[in-house]
């Protein structure tokens, strides 16, 4: 009989990325495992096209109180080797607890209420469901850096898989995308660095008039090319970035409107570095390629950040606040001294 491996992780794209070193260490041990992986509409395609799991259930909080029915029966009917109830929500943890399993494992999350330390799941569901657990402090209560991949990755060698948080995540490499890769890189001559625009832009001081400055003079100080992502970007500093880039002419500044993940990977593998306002997906497949990794964040998220980076990147933190905002000129300049001494 095939062991069965069941994953919760109904959350984001880059959350899932920390487990796939893990579902392929499971695969390479146990060739005829079948590896199913509970998700949410956020990473339901992305994690559909992996060829190592054998099954993608999706759930929808908006889906009908039937069709959610439907879902709990056929996964409690089911007879699993182990379940991996990792993202810490609520309907993880309710079908992990009804699911026939020879072994439960999972992440117990720490936060404080009335001055008390709790968890979720609650103290006896830990003690009685969980075979072994690992515990992570959420983000409100935390005072020091907790590693969750390396958590993970302990819950993994529960099977003696002897796996290290230092190991490569798995992405799903497509030689078409390559291809598509190379064909556009061939219009772009150099290096490059990679800048990934999204909502986490907003909140830097005067983005809006400074954000064209800061990539110009990005190009010019480190005389690589420059190029700009962004998906279904809305906001009002994209906008005016657009407009100036066209503009302007600079050959050296190349962007590039909703790249799909693969062909995204592709470039971000290819940087010479990634910059990003903490793109989850961007930090955490830098876990899987060669890239190097700028993080701009707040300073009061320090901690929060470490405890997700992957330990096999070069990843360096700057910020775009501290007590208050910091204008892109003084950014630029802590990102260029990075680029600088080749860290």
């Amino acid at each position: 009989m095939k062991k069965k491996f069941i994953f919760f992780r109904h959350d984001r794209l880059g959350d899932f990325l920390i487990v796939t070193s893990l579902i392929k260490s499971l695969k390479k041990k146990f060739p005829n495992s079948k590896i199913i992986v509970f998700c949410s509409p956020l990473n339901f395609k992305f994690i559909k096209s992996y060829k190592l799991i054998d099954k993608v259930i999706l759930y929808d909080k908006k889906f009908s109180l039937k069709k959610k029915y439907n879902i709990f029966n056929k996964i409690i009917k089911d007879e699993y080797y182990a379940s991996f109830s990792i993202d810490g929500k609520s309907i993880s943890n309710l079908f992990n607890f009804f699911l026939k399993s020879k072994y439960k494992l999972g992440i117990v999350y720490r936060y404080i209420f009335l001055g008390l330390w709790l968890t979720k799941p609650n103290f006896f569901y830990t003690k009685l469901i969980f075979n072994k657990y690992e515990t992570f402090t959420s983000k409100k209560y935390l005072n020091k850096i907790e590693h969750l991949p390396s958590k993970i990755i302990s819950l993994g060698n529960f099977f003696k898989l002897n796996l290290k948080p230092s190991n490569k995540y798995f992405f799903l490499y497509n030689k078409k995308f390559d291809t598509q890769f190379h064909i556009i890189k061939k219009k772009i001559k150099g290096k490059y660095i990679l800048i990934h625009l999204d909502e986490k832009w907003q909140d830097i001081k005067n983005i809006n008039n400074d954000l064209y400055n800061f990539v110009s003079n990005m190009q010019s100080e480190t005389g690589q090319n420059i190029i700009i992502t962004s998906y279904k970007n809305k906001f009002d500093y994209y906008k005016i970035l657009k407009t100036r880039l066209n503009k302007k002419i600079n050959k050296k500044i190349h962007l590039f409107d909703n790249f799909n993940l693969e062909l995204m990977e592709r470039f971000i593998n290819y940087s010479s570095y990634s910059i990003s306002c903490h793109s989850g997906f961007l930090v955490q497949v830098a876990g899987a390629n060669t890239s190097k990794i700028i993080d701009i964040i707040n300073n009061n998220d320090y901690k929060w950040y470490s405890c997700w980076k992957p330990k096999n990147t070069v990843h360096k933190f700057v910020f775009k606040s501290i007590v208050n905002k910091i204008s892109l000129t003084i950014i630029l300049k802590s990102i260029l001294s990075i680029i600088n001494k080749g860290d």
